[in-house]
């Protein structure tokens, strides 16, 4: 009987050469503020595979003063590095609630948060989406309705990391939250990639498993962190 050869396992990741890879990526694509600005949202896209580990969910409020500044462009990116991404121009905030699971939430995210936002009326009017992002940025904050056919209260989680794309500052309870990246138009000179879904999706979603699997391997480890 001939022996089994031996299959060495698999060289573990070296975390900062995977964040320079993230960090070479969504500049490929994307022109920053400033280099602070770029690491934070590195960070922030590796830390939503860790969102099992953290106290708090920061949000990933991405502004403008303008259209055309990269905002969406960061959103698409972002969407295919991110753990379980749900992306949404809209949604009412009984779908947020549904969507959102106890254990590994997904991150979500809202392009246009200016429609949602923007006006005093259109911001009275979703009043309980708010609500939500605010208590989302910590755990045990649940949403509680009633189960008609159960007849009892079921707490629904809000915990989950969020990016939300806006012209203009959101609201400042969602701002004070939120690492905020205030994006410009590029100037002269600053070029970038091209951005096709179908064409520059699989490397990213590649990078994406990478990172999910080294973020995983040490969640133990960030459990125990402080910040």
């Amino acid at each position: 009987m001939s022996a089994v050869p031996f299959a060495p396992a698999t060289e573990p990741e070296d975390g900062a050469k995977l964040l320079n890879e993230v960090r070479d990526a969504l500049s490929r694509y994307v022109v920053f503020p400033s280099i602070e600005a770029l690491d934070a949202a590195v960070l922030w896209c590796a830390a939503t595979h860790a969102q099992n580990a953290w106290e708090h969910a920061p949000r990933l409020a991405v502004t403008s003063p303008e259209k055309r500044c990269g905002k969406s462009r960061l959103m698409d990116v972002s969407a295919e590095i991110c753990n379980r991404v749900i992306i949404t121009v809209n949604a009412s905030t009984a779908a947020v609630v549904r969507s959102i699971t106890d254990q590994d939430p997904p991150t979500l995210m809202v392009d246009e948060a200016d429609t949602i936002f923007g006006t005093k009326k259109a911001a009275e009017n979703n009043e309980d989406m708010r609500g939500i992002l605010n208590a989302g940025h910590q755990r045990n904050r649940p949403y509680i309705r009633w189960d008609v056919t159960s007849r009892s209260l079921e707490p629904c989680p809000t915990f989950a990391m969020a990016m939300l794309a806006s012209i203009g500052d959101l609201p400042d309870t969602i701002m004070d939250r939120a690492i905020v990246v205030r994006m410009r138009r590029r100037g002269p000179g600053e070029k970038v990639a091209p951005f096709r879904t179908r064409r520059d999706a699989p490397a990213l979603r590649d990078l994406r498993d990478r990172l999910h699997e080294w973020v995983r391997s040490n969640l133990v480890g960030l459990e125990a962190a402080g910040p």
